[in-house]
């Protein structure tokens, strides 16, 4: 799976797997459909085999709540209200509503915006590719790519690489 290529890559890294609004309407399905199922624990998708994730040693966040990484806020970008819409950058869409450092991975697309406040504090905000299928039957053309971000934080400080994954190669 992607996410076997991407623990290799990173065999020593902490991984963690956020839910967002596709892993919601998984839940949402069961409980609309088979409520007497959803106390099961293996019913639900961070532990279905499939997935792997416990084998992986991936950390999953099932909730909306921000993961802080030092001073750089991560969501998964359905938590806002109302949504972000379908900017043209997603990443500036984000700094519009977060105003604040923040990655994001809603969209399902490569981004990233950067301004500078009257301060002088540097405000940067990234939107990453997806693990999922490209070109799904509900959304067959788009403006998706294959991508995760590697973060590395030290002393509340954070380095963002918005990795692209293209014809199966990590850039």
């Amino acid at each position: 799976t992607i996410l076997g290529i991407i623990r290799d890559e990173l065999p020593d890294a902490r991984i963690i797997y956020k839910f967002g609004n596709h892993e919601d309407r998984f839940d949402a399905y069961i409980m609309a459909n088979a409520k007497e199922l959803y106390g099961l624990k293996s019913i639900h998708l961070d532990e279905l085999a499939e997935l792997g994730l416990k084998e992986l040693k991936i950390e999953v966040v099932r909730d909306k709540r921000i993961i802080r990484i030092g001073h750089l806020n991560v969501i998964h970008g359905h938590e806002y209200p109302g949504g972000m819409s379908a900017p043209v950058n997603p990443a500036r869409g984000l700094y519009l509503k977060a105003k604040k450092s923040a990655l994001e991975g809603h969209f399902h697309q490569s981004s990233e915006h950067t301004e500078t406040a009257i301060n002088d504090d540097v405000v940067t905000d990234w939107s990453i590719g997806c693990l999922c299928g490209l070109h799904p039957l509900y959304m067959p053309l788009n403006k998706w790519n294959h991508g995760f971000a590697e973060i590395m934080e030290e002393d509340g400080f954070f380095i963002v690489r918005n990795r692209k994954i293209i014809g199966g190669r990590l850039l």
